[in-house]
């Protein structure tokens, strides 16, 4: 399951360090705010607006929506994340708040803050998903949390792109290290290897990097697991299955720019509860 997959991938990679989760969402808030900002409420409905955040990894970007004035809750079927994400629950200074659960999606429908305005799935959760099956319970338990005419935005790698060319490996990050351990850098390589058989092999792999020492380069962590390459076609088909209307809307990056198959880096999905 998805849950298990993402425990196992990420209890040894660290994920808070290695992304720059504040410049990452200073870039995504103007998206954000094209998606949801006439999130779907009753006109005389004076409650918070209420968001959820499937596969919400640590926690981040639940938080910042409760920095906006959202009731965001986050939920994650990983034990590992929602441990380190517990750390960001609470009120917020706009009045918000951020609460974390660990359940899976297709459970969803039964936390007491549902119906949800809007829901977001980021940072290629999807991808843990193992089959058309899974995929069908999952995109109908997210539904059936959402209001009607609410929005869900979906992020997750552009597998056309990497099955096609084949992409080797992304975008590689370089954070500095925890205080208490003095000077030097985390570098975070993932690499993949596409299989042929709709999945691709993920090598997440942490170096840390301290120039002055011999050797300068030291292995944190790797791990190898199963991405499944979840396609345009497949989301499109899943979605309306599952209750969102057919005019999905599909694009290249969380800035909004066009998909483009061989060009685009993420499959970026906005679908709407019918």
């Amino acid at each position: 399951m998805a849950g298990n997959s993402r425990n196992d991938v990420f209890s040894r990679t660290e994920y808070r360090r290695v992304i720059a989760w504040p410049e990452r969402i200073r870039r995504e808030a103007p998206f954000f705010d094209r998606v949801f900002g006439e999130a779907s409420r009753a006109p005389d409905d004076s409650r918070p607006r209420r968001l959820l955040d499937v596969g919400c990894g640590t926690g981040e970007h639940t938080r910042h929506f409760a920095e906006r004035g959202w009731e965001a809750v986050g939920i994650d079927a990983a034990e590992n994340m929602i441990e380190d994400a517990e750390a960001l629950a609470g009120e917020t200074d706009s009045g918000g708040t951020a609460r974390y659960e660990l359940r899976d999606a297709a459970a969803a429908a039964v936390l007491p803050e549902a119906p949800f305005d809007a829901a977001i799935c980021l940072g290629n959760t999807m991808a843990f998903v193992e089959t058309r099956e899974e995929m069908d319970a999952f995109l109908r338990g997210v539904a059936d949390a959402l209001a009607s005419g609410a929005e869900l935005l979906m992020q997750l790698l552009n597998y056309e792109r990497i099955e096609a060319l084949p992409v080797r490996a992304l975008g590689v990050n370089v954070r500095p290290l925890p205080e208490e351990e003095g000077e030097g850098e985390i570098v975070f390589v993932r690499v993949l290897k596409s299989v042929g058989d709709g999945t691709v092999d993920f090598y997440p792999i942490t170096l840390t990097l301290r120039p002055d020492r011999d050797p300068p380069v030291e292995m944190r962590s790797s791990r190898r697991a199963k991405h499944y390459a979840w396609v345009r076609s497949d989301l499109q088909s899943a979605l309306v299955a599952a209750g969102f209307a057919s005019d999905v809307r599909f694009l290249g990056s969380m800035t909004g720019s066009p998909y483009a198959p061989m060009e685009s880096h993420d499959l970026v999905v906005v679908a709407r509860k019918q």
